[in-house]
């Protein structure tokens, strides 16, 4: 139930970011002086800036967020919200140049005051911030880890020249309520920083985990199996979730990725997870010697399925995206689950249908049917061929599909293309899940 209500609540706060500094703009008392184009310009910066705090704050892992909504979804709106605040952000600067002509001289801020020259470096550094990140889906390996740095960087200084901005201004952190408002804003924005930065290093620092085996799943898969050392490690995680693993001396910087736990919670704290050999970072982790000490912040994610909620399950796996769902299938069969399941695994060839074995052994102990379909088959394949198309999945789900809870993982164009193939069967978009794998 609490799951149920982070998205009410999440959509609640989102208003309230909006609506709040609008109302403070409307009860404020302008200047004399000011006209029309001044008072867009206030109730466009306080939005810009309100939204530029929320920007900042939803990738910095707080777990209520990417267990409620789902790590696509926080960071789909992050992004969102991004662009909104430089929209807002660019009608700001309008409203200012056109209320006063001596606003104009933030055109040329090398001759304007301390706050033009913050609000100048706070816009450049926004508008770097969107720019940037077209870059991100085509950066692979150490270029990512360079963007990522980058990004961080730039973020944190468009809030702080912006915030510099309001503060040397003073006309607004003059009146209470505004003050009031920007200070909240300060405490929260400092308080998450400070926790994702400062706080979750130093507890990653004290629970290490040691790398005790490293299994290849197939030529180009690698499954790394860790323990905790000296703590009692991650026991409690749902089963699809995933964790950032940090290979290096410290749990400090950048060089760190999104692994999902393909091992179902075990007592003994014992994580795997099963890691595509792409990009430097995915080579580094098939190359790390057993021994070595890694970092793990998680577990995070919402691609879990709530226990008992739907008759059944279908699970949809493209390639390597079959790991959370492993973790999913191993708790099932450990739990002794009684239900009915249907598991579909999608690959281009036999090589990449990954934990073929273990998953015949895992059917033959729950009520699980499995549909395999490879593009490129070699010959004599028993199974099935071609894409997981519309039709596919209508011969082979139960009559009563509409009341089961999907897990569609993979590449973001075959999610895609299965998320649309479940709703023109009638699928409610509330009982599918997804989780798009991306290298970046």
């Amino acid at each position: 139930m609490a799951r149920r209500l982070i998205r009410p609540t999440a959509a609640i706060l989102y208003l309230a970011v909006v609506l709040v500094p609008l109302g403070l703009a409307l009860r404020s008392d302008p200047p004399r002086a000011a006209n029309p184009a001044y008072e867009v310009s206030v109730a466009s910066g306080l939005v810009a800036l309100s939204l530029l705090a929320v920007t900042f704050i939803l990738p910095k892992r707080l777990r209520s967020l990417s267990s409620g909504l789902g790590i696509d979804v926080v960071m789909g709106v992050h992004r969102l919200l991004g662009v909104s605040a430089l929209g807002f952000a660019l009608v700001h600067v309008t409203g200012v140049v056109l209320g006063d002509p001596a606003g104009r001289a933030v055109l040329d801020p090398l001759r304007g005051r301390p706050a033009t020259r913050a609000a100048v470096g706070g816009g450049a550094a926004l508008i770097l911030l969107v720019l940037t990140s077209r870059w991100r889906r085509r950066s692979a390996g150490r270029a990512h880890e360079v963007w990522r740095a980058l990004h961080v960087l730039l973020a944190m200084a468009a809030v702080a020249l912006c915030g510099l901005h309001v503060y040397l201004l003073r006309h607004l952190v003059a009146q209470s309520a505004f003050a009031r408002w920007f200070t909240f804003l300060l405490a929260l924005v400092l308080a998450v920083w400070l926790r994702r930065w400062v706080w979750r290093p130093l507890r990653a620092l004290v629970h290490p985990y040691l790398v005790r085996e490293l299994r290849a799943e197939s030529p180009s898969v690698t499954t790394l199996v860790l323990e905790p050392w000296g703590h009692r490690g991650l026991t409690r995680f749902r089963p699809g979730q995933f964790a950032w693993v940090r290979i290096g001396r410290t749990p400090l910087g950048f060089d760190e990725h999104p692994f999902t736990i393909s091992s179902p919670p075990r007592r003994s704290g014992e994580l795997e997870f099963t890691v595509e050999n792409l990009g430097d970072y995915g080579s580094a982790a098939r190359r790390v010697a057993p021994g070595s000490l890694v970092w793990v912040d998680g577990p995070h994610g919402a691609f879990t399925a709530e226990p008992r909620r739907a008759p059944g399950l279908v699970l949809i796996a493209g390639g390597v995206g079959i790991t959370p769902i492993m973790s999913t299938l191993r708790a099932l069969a450990a739990d002794g689950d009684e239900r009915e399941h249907v598991l579909f695994t999608c690959a281009d060839r036999i090589e990449e249908l990954l934990f073929r074995t273990e998953i015949a052994h895992i059917a033959s102990r729950l009520r699980l049917s499995v549909v395999e379909l490879l593009e490129s088959p070699p010959p004599g394949w028993p199974g099935g061929t071609g894409r997981l198309t519309e039709h596919v999945l209508a011969a082979h789900l139960p009559r009563r599909r509409a009341d089961l809870d999907y897990f569609v993982s993979g590449p973001p164009a075959m999610v895609a293309g299965v998320h649309a193939a479940l709703r023109r069967l009638g699928i409610p978009s509330s009982r599918v899940h997804t989780e798009r794998l991306d290298l970046v």
